[in-house]
């Protein structure tokens, strides 16, 4: 006999009403699950996000970390922001830092309006340099309006242990590529920043090919007190263990404009068989590296010009090498091993002026000598400078394209590589994409329409400018850099940390140590807005006054 249902015996309302308010009660309640899972969710992912401009405690009492870690990485901050610090606590946050210059005005745009503000006060407009984090500089303007001499207080800013301008405790390491082309036997241009040797260990690299002329030229440096350390010249040599057969492959692609030398598909062919061999080992044999070049069979038109850049390398070579064993204490490998020895706290100048050695190869050499500094990085932070790096670092050859690609390589990972660039040339139109890359921009005079051009299509600040205006008029972006004195500069840095709510609040909280502290501090980043900065004085020796017919 087949059971029914109880709920078949049940009247037909009680056995609808039943599992219709189950369902609804469930529905219900997953319904409530979900809208707290939901609320869960939000309040948990709006926890990541940082939306907050004030700096200091919160109402939580919590610190705003993102804007802190913006505040540690900024490359510039004035004396206001160094005392906000001080005032919540954080000084921690900028732990190294130097100075640069004093905030004279800052120049922007306000609702379609140019605007400027004169900065009176000058105790919270010092301009301070971020030391302990990385960061790159483009310098450019014509010559003799301070472009060397900034870059000088850059490497001060750096090495100079204890600082004299701030707080230094971590000294970086520099590197100082420079370049200047002969006449003549007996002319010649020494590097500017040699000058620090008054109290920086300097060491000058040269070729070995004017080793006794740069030696002279640097030993009689006018200007330099009687008395005062000079830098030490020596000759530039590789080791064939510091090579790669990627920099054989740079050396050996010579020659500017146009397609690669004809000898460069068997010089790829050899190298590669020999990188087979090597698996992974560094270094080469040159010797080897070169008959197998004459084993290939190469005709007259090609060894002409394959001979010319295997003899440059050459000259740069070292004969022999012996690695120095403990306790060595003369010898050709203790010298050698010196050489790319690059102790915190001093500076390594390249200067490869030679009647022998062209633009091309200098950049050629100076992309050896880069990739030799940046290999112990590890031991102290780097700082790499370019020093009229127009007379070098041009567009249109293979060879200075192969370095401006070394040098915009370092400032894309210059967080990852601990490494500060600073480039200073005359010519704004060098490189636009250095221009692009590097944080901060700092123009000194020059009257180029055609060098305006190129800052306005690469800098934030320039090309907000009011484009309706005279580019002749008094508070026209071009009329100031025009008009700028010797020493001044606008500085272009939309990353830079220069103003924080209130100075009266700040002042007030200095003069009252009684009182109650500001609760949070809310600061302003530069943005597309730009300052003009007065550059300091030298701490070392001034060697790039102009020299007069009567001083």
């Amino acid at each position: 006999m087949k059971l029914k249902n109880t709920e078949d015996k049940l009247p037909l309302p009680l056995r609808m009403r039943k599992p219709t308010k189950s369902k609804a009660h469930k529905k219900k309640n997953n319904h409530n699950v979900a809208r707290m899972v939901a609320i869960a969710d939000l309040t948990r992912h709006l926890a990541l996000i940082e939306d907050d401009d004030n700096f200091g405690a919160d109402n939580n009492g919590e610190e705003n970390v993102a804007r802190l870690e913006e505040i540690r990485t900024t490359p510039l901050f004035t004396s206001g922001v160094k005392m906000a610090m001080q005032i919540q606590a954080q000084q921690d946050a900028l732990p190294q830092y130097a100075l640069i210059g004093m905030r004279t005005e800052t120049y922007g745009r306000s609702e379609g309006e140019a605007t400027s503000e004169t900065h009176i006060r000058r105790s919270t407009n010092l301009v301070y340099a971020n030391i302990n984090a990385p960061w790159s500089t483009f310098i450019c303007g014509s010559q003799g309006s301070g472009k060397s001499h900034t870059l000088s207080c850059m490497l001060e800013n750096a090495l100079l242990h204890p600082s004299e301008t701030g707080t230094l405790s971590s000294p970086l390491t520099g590197l100082v590529l420079h370049y200047d082309k002969f006449t003549g036997v007996d002319t010649g241009q020494l590097c500017e920043a040699a000058y620090l040797s008054s109290k920086i260990p300097v060491r000058v690299l040269v070729a070995p090919s004017n080793y006794g002329h740069m030696e002279k030229l640097y030993a009689n440096m006018p200007g330099l007190a009687d008395g005062a350390p000079k830098p030490k010249v020596s000759r530039l040599y590789f080791r064939e263990d510091q090579l790669t057969l990627g920099m054989m492959k740079d050396l050996m692609a010579v020659s500017g404009e146009g397609a690669p030398p004809l000898y460069m598909e068997v010089v790829t062919k050899v190298l590669r068989e020999m990188a087979e061999e090597a698996l992974g080992g560094r270094g080469i044999n040159f010797n080897a590296f070169k008959q197998r070049l004459y084993d290939e069979g190469l005709n007259q038109g090609q060894l002409g010009p394959l001979n010319m850049r295997l003899n440059l390398l050459e000259s740069f070579l070292e004969k022999t090498y012996t690695k120095p064993t403990r306790g060595l204490k003369a010898g050709k490998g203790r010298q050698s091993e010196n050489t790319w020895n690059f102790p915190p706290g001093s500076l390594t100048i390249i200067d490869l002026s030679c009647p022998f050695v062209d633009e091309n190869d200098a950049c050629s050499l100076f992309n050896i000598c880069l990739n030799i500094f940046m290999e112990r990085r590890n031991e102290s932070g780097r700082v790499v400078a370019l020093d009229e790096a127009h007379k070098f670092l041009t567009t249109n050859s293979r060879e200075g394209g192969n370095l401006t690609d070394t040098l915009l390589s370092l400032i894309r990972q210059q967080r990852h590589l601990a490494t500060r660039v600073i480039i200073a040339t005359q010519e704004p139109t060098l490189s636009p994409n250095l221009l692009d890359l590097c944080n901060v921009t700092i123009v000194h005079r020059f009257t180029s329409p055609a060098w305006f051009t190129t800052l306005r299509g690469h800098l934030a600040g320039a090309a907000i400018d009011d484009n309706n205006k005279s580019k002749y008029a008094p508070d026209n972006l071009f009329s100031r850099i025009v008009t700028l004195k010797t020493g001044e500069a606008l500085v272009f840095c939309p990353s830079a940390i220069l103003d924080i709510t209130s100075d009266e609040a700040l002042e007030e909280s200095m003069l009252s140590p009684g009182e109650p502290k500001l609760k949070a501090l809310r600061i302003r980043e530069l943005g597309p807005r730009y300052v003009r900065v007065r550059i300091r004085k030298r701490v070392t020796t001034d060697g790039g006054r102009s020299i007069l017919a009567q001083n």
